[in-house]
């Protein structure tokens, strides 16, 4: 498999000529807890292509260079790549200990009360067979 994050401004246009896009984002800063903690209900990725390739999406990514700028993650960065035309179709990647894992539930890993993310990079992303 081969895989290509590649940066682009999503805007309208992009969104809707490529199939999968993703979102980058990075812990920036926590809020106080509060005593009012909200209940995330369980999410997980409908079947689809993106799932059925997962595991080799997640050993390129833990083995090589997948993005088409120059980025080095860091401790709770999270990674969203979605389908376009689907749009309960995606996969959640965070990086925790220095590794890409999937997140299958909203907020396994993310202390979701507490942190603050905000959004690195978007694009578009490649995804093709070996030939």
């Amino acid at each position: 498999m081969k895989i290509l994050l590649e940066e682009k401004v999503l805007g309208t246009h992009s969104k809707k000529n490529s199939k999968y896009y993703w979102v980058l984002e990075t812990i920036t800063g926590k809020n106080d807890a509060s005593e009012n903690s909200i209940d995330y209900f369980p999410s997980s990725s409908e079947k689809g292509y993106i799932q059925d390739v997962k595991e080799e999406i997640l050993e390129k990514m833990n083995s090589e260079h997948v993005f088409s700028f120059p980025y080095t993650p860091k401790e709770g960065d999270y990674l969203s790549i979605k389908n376009n035309l689907r749009k309960q179709e995606y996969l959640n990647l965070i990086f925790m200990n220095s590794r890409w894992i999937e997140e299958i539930f909203i907020c396994t890993y993310r202390d979701c009360d507490t942190d603050i993310y905000t959004t690195i990079k978007t694009g578009v992303t490649f995804l093709s067979q070996d030939i």
